[in-house]
């Protein structure tokens, strides 16, 4: 008998603990349909989802769950679209279907069912909304660590996980994962039972930033307050600024591929893939889309046109040739012999013209006798030719204060007909053949090669290339020959597609939002463009890039002066003191060719 009064007192003892630890209890599909009509009605949610696996729910349990969801007009999802989906419904997108004011009630057998990357992949762009994980199984604290790791790296920021019917958590990730045990729900505010999914202030949430240098969008450079790394750039600087608006603490770690610093798009997009990476802070050209990340909203929309080398200008030798077109030039030589086969040996002879113009080898003569519609048509083709010599001379003189240069090719045909290869990357070559066709000629000039490569000679502007860039791109790159006289690219108008400037982030994440409203603000703000102005002080400044002043600065080798460098000179020399010697041979003909020129003409 002592025995028995022993045991009842155990058990009174024990049952207010044992209700303490059971803070909620959904045994019976009416509490959980009460529940959740509960959270309905005060969410104003618009529909619910239920999706079990296989032996994760009996299937009376949720037949008795849907009979109570319209069991009477007052249930607030009797009327509401209802789904119900299995594990083997994989094409279902719920974003497709629904709002984000939706209840997603997911049942699973533990925290490693299958079902719960399944609700995350049909989730996607939902899965920030309002989740219900219903474990049939009590998992230990550790496990339920790992789980609700995992439901972090999902992004299902608004999740309650209820164990064995009976125990519900929470879980706080700022600043750093926590998981609160839920006791006495019935206590707490519907408005809160569940946690909110998007926050203003992170407090102090440390995001760790892998990165890689794409001038000028993303590089790190050393802080001079404390010689620690930061990431700078265009891009960076959007990053620095957000995050200092949400209280994000940044850790920024240079990233290596494959021995490379330079950008690997394929594998940031693997690592956001695959959990290790939140956000990438690199504004890249979204060439190709993945459907394994998520992208911010475009900053800036450019098309990629071609960084062609200026190899252009005309030899200093020809300038004399061109004041005049050979149209021009044709002219004149056609009117010169009119003049001295017509006018001066037939019908003026006496009009002494080239003596007059100051042609070697005529000289004038002593006679007074000439007639005055000699004199005046002497005159006037004398005014004439002083005219064009007037005119010639002004062209070159204007002609020698500057370089000039051939018409700069535009054209498609003109630029398959350059001698120098197009310097691309893969995508870039299936995007300009898709583009432009001519599969066959484009190929014959691509030189495939990888980032690394890529990237480096087209920023030290290597001009044995031809190479793809964006608009924005070649703004920054084209300040650093502003000094040179003689540039060594130009950009050319032809251009193809329209390709948007992301960022890239982890799945449904809870930057997005935010960097969508950011990213408005700077676009709408003009903050892009001042910003990179301030990014190429800090790439200078950090021997990304460099400025040159000088031709010299593009050469490997700089040759000192030699004998065979002043060949040309002497040679120009010659043939100047050559002309000078037969110019001065007709001027000193003997008297006697000229009593023999003047008999002739007195002849005539």
């Amino acid at each position: 008998m002592g025995v028995m009064w022993l045991q009842f007192i155990a058990i009174l003892l024990f049952l207010p603990h044992q209700s303490r630890e059971q803070e909620i209890n959904f045994t019976l599909p009416e509490q959980l349909a009460l529940f959740l009509d509960r959270i309905g009605d005060v969410h104003r949610l618009q529909a619910i989802s239920i999706v079990n696996s296989r032996d994760s729910i009996s299937p009376d349990y949720l037949d008795g769950l849907h009979q109570q969801l319209r069991a009477n007009a007052s249930m607030h999802f009797q009327l509401l679209p209802q789904m119900t989906a299995t594990d083997v419904d994989v094409h279902v997108c719920f974003s497709a279907l629904q709002d984000e004011d939706t209840l997603y009630v997911v049942f699973a057998r533990h925290s490693r069912d299958p079902v719960i990357q399944l609700q995350a992949k049909r989730a996607r762009g939902r899965r920030y909304s309002k989740t219900l994980f219903l474990l049939k199984e009590h998992e230990s604290l550790p496990v339920l660590g790992e789980f609700f790791k995992l439901l972090w790296q999902l992004q299902f920021r608004s999740a309650l996980v209820v164990t064995a019917q009976r125990w519900a958590y929470q879980m706080d990730p700022y600043p750093k994962m926590k998981i609160k045990r839920m006791k006495e729900v019935s206590s707490y505010d519907l408005e809160e039972i569940f946690p909110k999914p998007n926050r203003k202030n992170f407090n102090g949430y440390e995001l760790h930033l892998a990165v890689q240098l794409d001038i000028p969008n993303s590089f790190w450079s050393r802080d001079p307050r404390n010689q620690q790394l930061r990431l700078d750039g265009a891009g960076g600087k959007i990053i620095n600024e957000l995050m200092a608006k949400l209280n994000v603490t940044l850790k920024v770690h240079p990233l290596l591929v494959n021995g490379s610093r330079w950008l690997n798009m394929p594998a940031i997009i693997d690592l956001i893939a695959s959990n290790r990476m939140e956000l990438s802070p690199h504004l890249c050209d979204t060439l190709q889309a993945s459907t394994e990340v998520d992208y911010s909203y475009p900053v800036r929309l450019a098309s990629r046109c071609f960084m062609i080398p200026l190899d252009n200008q005309i030899s200093r030798t020809l300038y004399v040739l061109l004041p005049f077109q050979w149209s021009v030039w044709l002219s004149v030589l056609l009117i010169l012999l009119v003049l001295h086969f017509f006018g001066v040996r037939w019908l003026v002879p006496d009009s002494q013209l080239w003596a007059l113009i100051g042609v070697p080898g005529w000289r004038l003569s002593r006679s007074h006798h000439h007639s005055v519609l000699n004199t005046v048509t002497c005159y006037l083709v004398l005014f004439g030719v002083c005219l064009i010599y007037q005119l010639y001379s002004t062209k070159l003189t204007s002609f020698l204060t500057v370089t000039l240069s051939h018409k700069l090719p535009s054209s498609l045909d003109e630029i398959l007909r350059l001698p120098f290869p197009i310097l691309a990357l893969p995508l870039d070559v299936e995007l300009i053949v898709g583009t432009f066709g001519h599969a066959e000629e484009f190929r014959r000039m691509f030189s495939v090669t990888d980032a690394q490569t890529f990237a480096t000679r087209r920023i030290n502007m290597d001009t044995g290339y031809i190479y793809p860039i964006s608009s924005f791109r070649w703004f920054f790159y084209s300040v650093q020959q502003r000094y040179l006289k003689t540039k060594r690219f130009y950009f050319s108008s032809l251009c193809h597609g329209t390709f948007a400037a992301q960022f890239q982030l982890r799945i449904d994440s809870h930057f997005k939002d935010p960097l969508h409203r950011f990213a408005l603000h700077v676009q709408e703000a003009g903050l892009l463009l001042v910003w990179m102005k301030e990014s190429y002080q800090s790439a200078r400044l950090g021997g990304y890039i460099q400025e040159f002043t000088s031709a010299e600065e593009f050469l490997d080798d700089i040759r000192p002066l030699a004998f065979n460098l002043l060949a040309p000179a002497f040679s120009l020399f010659m043939c100047g003191l050559l002309v000078s010697l037969v110019v001065f041979l007709v001027e000193i003909r003997p008297p006697s060719c000229a009593r023999r020129s003047s008999r002739n003409s007195s002849s005539h």
